[in-house]
């Protein structure tokens, strides 16, 4: 039986993992052969975040 609450927070896991994917890969590598640290660190702890929120989301829906 699908849970509507779930099944929203697995939707907004999702695509704040996709989004925040994109935004590490524009942010952390603003030039070729250049990467900024504080910035990947940053947008890859997010991502991992929605990440979990993803899973977690599809575990209980």
């Amino acid at each position: 039986m699908l849970h509507d609450g779930w099944a929203v927070i697995c939707q907004v896991g999702l695509w704040g993992w996709i989004a925040s994917t994109m935004v590490l890969i524009v942010k952390a590598f603003p030039k070729r052969g250049t990467m900024n640290g504080k910035a990947a660190a940053r947008w890859w702890g997010a991502m991992a975040v929605f990440f979990t929120i993803w899973i977690v989301g599809m575990v209980l829906a």
